[in-house]
């Protein structure tokens, strides 16, 4: 399990690199056996869902001046299901789900805990179950032809691309989320794409003060990201120079395996 602890590396307050410095202590005080945590301490602990979610606006000029470039603006609440209090947590495989586009914006849905000074211990379980409603998209123009092969993999999708294209100019493969989307594939020529989701056991220590959808992002690497389990949409394009696109998706669904 890889252990990830979620604190921003940007200029904070007082407060805050208190609360960093807290979560940073933490973490370094438990122990991990499979999927067990020891706490240093018994403690009264929440367990539920952590709903995150940032959007983003651009910030104003004033006199000429520019005030920074983009705000990310951020909310946070913790679900709670039960309360309990233990020194033993269990991370039982549990569904997520994880929206970010490339601002910055997005959407938390992630089990975990929760403990009375805010420290939030969050897990991701990287199992998967793709269920195709078909096997294939295809799109018939007058003078243009696509079709899209899928299949499920262990971590994600993949397809092939088979255009046979005159007027239109290339062929997109989208996959949407509920509020993001990710390129798979953009060509005129045969072609193929393979998106993984998250492949790791994660094991995130942070604060409900401090967590957001973009610190997530930059930890594992990503500049978007489309991960989890529920409901997805794959689309295909055919786009056009001088006339409307046309587009065939389906919608499918992830499910814990």
């Amino acid at each position: 399990m890889r252990k990830i602890i979620l604190v921003p590396d940007s200029k904070l307050s007082f407060l805050k690199r208190k609360t960093k410095k807290l979560v940073h202590s933490f973490s370094g005080s438990i122990i991990i056996e499979d999927s067990r945590l020891i706490l240093p301490k018994e403690e009264k602990i929440k367990k539920g869902i952590l709903l995150c979610s940032s959007s983003a606006t651009l910030k104003r000029y004033k006199g000429g001046v520019e005030y920074g470039g983009m705000l990310l603006s951020v909310s946070r609440k913790f679900k709670e299901e039960e309360e309990t209090t233990s020194r033993e947590l269990f991370l039982e495989p549990a569904e997520y789900r994880v929206e970010i586009d490339v601002s910055g914006a997005g959407r938390l849905e992630i089990p975990g805990f929760r403990l009375d000074n805010g420290i939030l211990i969050l897990y991701i379980t990287p199992n998967y179950v793709f269920q195709f409603p078909q096997g294939s998209i295809a799109i018939y123009g007058s003078e243009d032809f696509v079709q899209i092969t899928l299949a499920p993999t262990k971590f994600g999708l993949k397809g092939k691309v088979s255009p046979n294209l005159q007027d239109a100019e290339e062929v997109e493969v989208i996959l949407k989320g509920n509020d993001t989307r990710e390129l798979l594939f953009w060509g005129d020529e045969e072609g193929e794409f393979d998106y993984e989701f998250i492949k790791e056991h994660i094991l995130l220590i942070s604060h409900e003060s401090l967590i957001s959808p973009k610190e997530l992002a930059n930890a594992l690497g990503k500049v978007s990201l489309i991960s989890g389990h529920g409901e997805f949409e794959l689309e295909t394009k055919l786009k056009y120079p001088l006339k409307k696109d046309m587009r065939e998706s389906i919608k499918f669904r992830v499910s814990l395996g």
